[in-house]
């Protein structure tokens, strides 16, 4: 590929997610109903034209709106599940990445694609979100059990699903702003649950939250 043609790829992949963090962001503060394509054109700074280049209908782009926000969720989950160390630290480490800051538009976003998901095909993907939050938490409260740490008084499974339906239930809370309820509070819960759930000691530390980001 020649450097002309590298720069109109590069140039295209830019406009392309500007277009699509501009229609999160009208996501978030007025819902899907009112995410058009000429308020996606004015907030993105391009003309209506640019955004039927990408994204021919506005169903088209509240789909790819899904995946793309949807992924770059994902991946910062898979990043924050630590293959090694001790088990307790890494279920920590998830359960805060379920709850990840900014916590109020991550949440507001969730809620909406959840909102979305009537539509078989966005259902599917919402399930490949879930299917892939299970296996780290399975992995390490699996490494919990055989390491001696958790003394589980049920399925592995079940407390899996557990800690999955608390993070949804905590996006709901927090998106509807609802009396009482932040991250600090959610968060705490959280862990406490999981503390008592995984049957670990009182004396085992509980790591402290990550850094909000800059």
């Amino acid at each position: 590929m020649s450097a002309s043609a590298k720069g109109n790829e590069a140039l295209r992949t830019a406009q392309r997610e500007r277009i699509l963090r501009a229609a999160e962001t009208l996501l978030v503060t007025h819902g899907v109903e009112r995410s058009r394509l000429r308020d996606v054109s004015d907030a993105a700074g391009v003309s209506i034209g640019t955004v039927q280049h990408y994204f021919d209908t506005r169903d088209n782009l509240i789909a790819e709106l899904f995946e793309w926000s949807s992924e770059r969720r994902l991946e910062a989950w898979m990043a924050a599940a630590p293959s090694s160390g001790d088990p307790w630290s890494r279920v920590v480490a998830l359960l805060y990445a379920s709850l990840p800051d900014p916590l109020l538009w991550r949440s507001r976003i969730w809620i909406e694609f959840c909102a979305m998901a009537r539509d078989a095909e966005l259902r599917s993907k919402l399930d490949r979100h879930y299917d892939a939050w299970r296996p780290p938490f399975r992995a390490a409260i699996e490494a919990g059990v055989g390491a001696g740490v958790f003394r589980i008084v049920m399925p592995v499974a079940d407390i899996v699903d557990l800690f999955i339906i608390f993070g949804d239930g905590a996006s709901v809370g927090i998106s509807l702003a609802a009396p009482g309820i932040d991250g600090e509070m959610l968060r705490r819960l959280l862990v406490q649950t999981a503390r008592v759930v995984l049957g670990v000691a009182a004396d085992v530390p509980t790591p402290p939250p990550p850094a909000p980001p800059r």
